[in-house]
């Protein structure tokens, strides 16, 4: 498994990453303080946290361990983290609709849009060359280490858009502002680098 602390990284738990973007999902849902099922837009934060962090983090976690069993759930977790961030970008979509509002018009939409679609892209990639059982490439180093930045800066990207998204939410509370990026910035040590 390796020693120092390349080796220690990959003893992360996943959970704890996994719990924080469900509960960080959850709680940026609720700008007035309560979940509103009738509304489109709750879904979006819920569903792109838990995308992008919980299962996301969790994936990278997941892979760090090596071996074929963990390689395989890493694509499966993948494959629900972009399935769900479709889910969430359809909700912020369905919301501007609704409200006749413009789309595409801030950093966090263009950020989340660029993870969303580096994240389709990197799950068609892992599938089609990288899987290990079917994958047409799946030996080969340079794709593989394209594959694993690939998806470390699509993760930043994301957690970048999230933590935009939120701040446009709170401008004026930056001890809540803080409260939601620490956890990413801890979780970004163990689950990008």
């Amino acid at each position: 498994m390796g020693t120092g602390k390349a080796a220690k990284k990959t003893q992360m738990p996943v959970w704890p990453i996994f719990a924080w973007g469900v509960a960080a999902g959850v709680y940026a849902s609720m700008p007035s303080g309560t979940w509103k099922w009738d509304v489109w837009f709750t879904y979006h934060p819920s569903a792109m946290m838990i995308s992008f962090v919980a299962l996301g983090a969790s994936a990278a976690l997941v892979k760090k361990r090596g071996g074929y069993e963990n390689t395989k759930l890493h694509g499966t977790l993948m494959l629900a983290s972009t399935l769900l961030a479709g889910i969430g970008w359809y909700a912020i979509y369905r919301n501007k609709e609704l409200f006749g509002k413009p789309h595409l018009t801030s950093w966090h939409a263009w950020l989340g849009l660029a993870a969303l679609g580096a994240y389709g892209l990197l799950f068609a990639v892992g599938l089609v060359a990288l899987h290990p059982d079917i994958g047409v490439k799946k030996t080969s180093k340079v794709l593989r280490w394209w594959h694993k930045w690939g998806g470390r800066v699509a993760t930043a990207l994301a957690w970048v858009a999230a933590v935009v998204g939120f701040n446009n939410m709170h401008a004026s509370d930056l001890v809540r502002q803080g409260l939601f990026a620490s956890p990413l910035l801890v979780a970004s040590y163990f689950s990008l680098l």
